[in-house]
């Protein structure tokens, strides 16, 4: 994989949600991961009073105020301190009722949208940046445990995006345009561990396959997007992908197939159809 242009390194004590929860501080001992989700739940909500947390982390069994307290001071050390020497969860006066956190923390979404939606898709330093985000992706949202929780619509848009940042590196935009095929199929895998009925990366994975001149590999991926098609209870593929199909399967030679160029963002441009079962496939 080529070398991304456009890195952003993680805050200090950064919650990162991009996978199994954890959050990256100055030393590496384990934290319990619904600390994690409460850091990342301070982040991402803007109401911070002891009702909304506690409605939020276990609506219910709701915490109690000494509860709170103790898992607030527990994360407050995990997390130490800011530049200024405060920490980054700044302790709560008596009478105010808002939990408030330092500028400086940040968290690895937010590095990922910095990333994706920065010059897309504006040639090559555009690729890099999209790289560079799919590298903060270690596996489902959350890790996995999201759609549980307070947090499954942000999931959802997660999700949603990380397929979109794989689909966009997965094959060039534009005619003519080079590809690097272990770039493309590194993209690929990664969104469809994050979203295994996403049909749009099968698609993508079938052309690539092509491209590469590789006759064997995209029988396999032709029979593997038809079971998971089966295995998640769907009728068939969807049309496009069956269609897709057809003319890898009947064209001769090395056609490249590519597709139209993506509008920037271009996750607007690929709303999820409605599927049986809440499986966006596309």
């Amino acid at each position: 994989m080529r070398d991304g242009a456009g890195d952003v390194p993680p805050g200090p004590t950064a919650p990162q949600v991009l996978g199994p929860r954890r959050i990256k501080g100055i030393d590496e001992a384990p934290i319990q991961p619904r600390l994690v989700l409460l850091a990342a739940l301070l982040i991402f909500k803007s109401d911070r009073d002891y009702g909304s947390i506690t409605g939020h982390m276990d609506p219910v069994n709701p915490w109690t105020p000494s509860t709170m307290d103790t898992h607030m001071s527990g994360l407050r050390r995990r997390q130490s301190l800011d530049s200024a020497g405060i920490p980054y969860l700044r302790p709560k006066p008596k009478g105010v009722e808002q939990y408030s956190l330092s500028d400086e923390i940040t968290c690895d979404y937010a590095n990922f949208e910095h990333l994706a939606e920065r010059d897309l898709p504006q040639g090559a330093a555009g690729v890099l940046d999209l790289e560079a985000a799919l590298r903060l992706v270690r596996g489902k949202p959350f890790g996995g445990a999201g759609a549980r929780t307070w947090a499954a619509p942000l999931v959802q848009t997660m999700n949603t995006k990380i397929v979109t940042v794989a689909h966009t590196i997965a094959f060039p935009a534009y005619p003519g345009e080079a590809l690097d095929i272990d770039t493309a199929r590194h993209a690929i895998s990664t969104g469809l561990d994050v979203k295994p009925a996403a049909e749009v990366l099968y698609r993508d994975w079938m052309r690539v396959e092509h491209r590469a001149g590789n006759p064997v590999a995209l029988r396999q991926v032709i029979a593997q997007v038809r079971q998971m098609a089966a295995e998640m209870g769907f009728d068939d593929v969807l049309d496009k992908t069956e269609q897709l199909i057809q003319q890898l399967t009947t064209s001769r030679g090395a056609a490249k197939l590519r597709r139209p160029a993506l509008r920037s963002p271009p996750w607007r441009a690929l709303v999820p159809s409605a599927r049986r079962r809440w499986f966006p496939r596309r």
